[in-house]
């Protein structure tokens, strides 16, 4: 039996994603102090620094607790790291709003829907988590969750066997998996680069002094734009990558990221009379997207051994011969009077 180990670096991959939601969060409350009237002053930088780091480390100790809970059990499931993930970052919202510890409340009415895009970031870092922190054999059931006390000398002779066995190892077919974790990393990259690009023009283009804010702000409203508008379609575009590489027993991530430039590109050539002129500068960004996409799926979703053949339920023993049994390519005869 394996449990994920306890890694900080995997803790703080995890929190990318929450790191990321609560900057992009922060930037559009920012953004409204500056065009709803009345006028607000902006909270002083250290307050904002204080109030981000107080939510990230929240969300930080709820996940690792959650994490130590899946360890009482042992329970090692990605899935399960993703739901314990979306109901700590859902906890953390809750506690943050209870007691005061968000800068800018949501509006009247939009409580629960602002907490969604926090619970979605916390599925992703719960999945990190499970990824990059790897597994370790569990040295022994807990013993509150076995409902008994464990010797001592039993407990040790437990976990020197488990050190001493031999780790299991595997030769045979393997494939890529198919993983809602991995696609949902993928899809997010339309809206990272175009956020990326946004900040990058309004940093070398963008007013100066005190509207400065929207270089922050510009961004991040772009990336939710764009994530909205593009999470559906980046999501069916990974699922065809995958599967035309397995179609094709490819699993390496150069390959996925040449079939996803690929595919992005002849997406694209469909959508061309739509576009007109714009498909000499869209172009390469649709390229650029298909492959880094399709190598960070691979990246992230894992191989799996093939699957065995379907077992076949027979009612006649007399049929189970082979394909290139004479038999099959010609008739018995019986002769009746």
């Amino acid at each position: 039996m394996y449990v994920v180990k306890n890694s900080s670096r995997a803790l703080f991959a995890a929190l990318i994603p929450l790191a990321v939601v609560h900057a992009v969060l922060l930037a559009m409350a920012l953004l409204t102090t500056k065009v709803e009237p009345p006028l607000a002053l902006l909270p002083p930088p250290d307050k904002l620094l204080f109030a981000y780091a107080g939510r990230l480390a929240l969300d930080a100790v709820l996940l690792f607790a959650g994490h130590t809970v899946l360890r009482q059990f042992n329970i090692c499931s990605r899935v399960a790291y993703a739901l314990i993930g979306g109901v700590m970052a859902a906890t953390s919202y809750a506690l943050a709003m209870r007691n005061g510890l968000m800068l800018f409340e949501p509006p009247p009415g939009s409580e629960v829907t602002a907490g969604l895009l926090p619970a979605a970031a916390g599925m992703l870092g719960g999945f990190l988590y499970g990824q990059f922190a790897g597994l370790e054999a569990a040295a022994a059931a807990p013993a509150a969750a076995a409902g008994r006390e464990t010797a001592p000398a039993a407990t040790a002779a437990t976990a020197t066997e488990a050190a001493a066995a031999p780790p299991r190892v595997f030769d045979g077919p393997v494939r890529v998996r198919s993983s809602v974790g991995a696609i949902a990393i993928a899809a997010t990259v339309p809206a990272a680069i175009s956020a990326i690009l946004a900040f990058m023009l309004l940093a070398l283009f963008g007013p100066a002094g005190p509207d400065s804010i929207i270089t922050a702000a510009l961004p991040a409203q772009v990336f939710l734009t764009v994530l909205i508008a593009t999470t559906v379609p980046s999501a069916i575009l990974v699922l065809a990558v995958h599967h035309i590489a397995r179609a094709f027993r490819r699993s390496r991530g150069g390959d996925y990221a040449v079939i996803g430039s690929v595919v992005a590109g002849g997406c694209f050539a469909l959508v061309t009379p739509l576009l007109g002129g714009m498909m000499i500068v869209l172009l390469p960004a649709a390229l650029i997207n298909g492959a880094i996409m399709g190598a960070l799926y691979r990246r992230f979703a894992g191989i799996e051994p093939m699957p065995l053949p379907e077992i076949v339920i027979a009612t006649d023993a007399q049929a189970l011969v082979g394909a290139d049994h004479p038999s099959r390519r010609q008739h018995g005869v019986i002769l009746t009077n």
